[in-house]
């Protein structure tokens, strides 16, 4: 059965679980389960657009399942780094001097890049892994996932929500979405930063 046509199959069957479900979907698109999150999300806006579920429990039900998602595949990154790569593939490591450096920019601007990251479908998914890897601060981590899985799942939600039963055609629409968020997120810290410097 085509993708496209498990994720409705799934949801018309699990009758009065519908946020557990959305939540869990949603935590396993975010540790790589083959599930693609955007599809999810759009079929969470059809059945708020048929009145299946509500608007705002749906959104924060799919927000905690992706912020979970990506809070476990930053844990992931963190200790397979010291576990796993170290031991076994510490030929991929970056010099330690290289990693440190990599790691204080990321602590330091790396809350505006994950926001970026975390809003383009292309790349999102890869974001909390590396993350992790180079142990990002956890506390900006947190934050900056919680906003962008916030904004992500609204974003995609209210998309689906406008095309109704036309929700398949949200694909190019989420590209797009995401785009235009991340373009809004580096003007602003564009414009945050400039007026640091005057």
């Amino acid at each position: 059965m085509p993708i496209e046509l498990t994720v409705p199959a799934v949801f018309n069957s699990i009758g009065d679980h519908s946020y557990a479900v959305l939540l869990g979907a949603m935590l396993l698109a975010g540790v790589g389960v083959p599930l693609p999150g955007e599809l999810t999300l759009g079929f969470t806006g059809y059945l708020v657009y048929t009145g299946q579920v509500d608007l705002m429990p749906a959104i924060a039900a799919t927000t905690a399942g992706d912020l979970l998602g990506a809070v476990f595949s930053y844990g992931v990154g963190y200790f397979a780094r010291t576990r796993v790569v170290a031991q076994y593939l510490y030929f991929f490591l970056p010099a330690e001097a290289k990693l440190a450096k990599l790691t204080c920019w990321l602590n330091r601007y790396g809350i505006a890049a994950l926001m970026i990251g975390r809003l383009l479908p292309v790349i999102r998914g890869g974001i909390p892994l590396t993350a992790g890897f180079v142990r990002m601060n956890a506390r900006l981590y947190l934050t900056g996932s919680l906003i962008s899985s916030a904004v992500w799942c609204s974003a995609i939600i209210s998309l689906s929500l406008g095309l109704g039963h036309n929700w398949q055609q949200l694909s190019g629409l989420a590209t797009n979405a995401g785009l235009a968020a991340a373009g809004l997120i580096i003007i602003i810290f564009a414009g945050g930063y400039m007026l640091r410097r005057l």
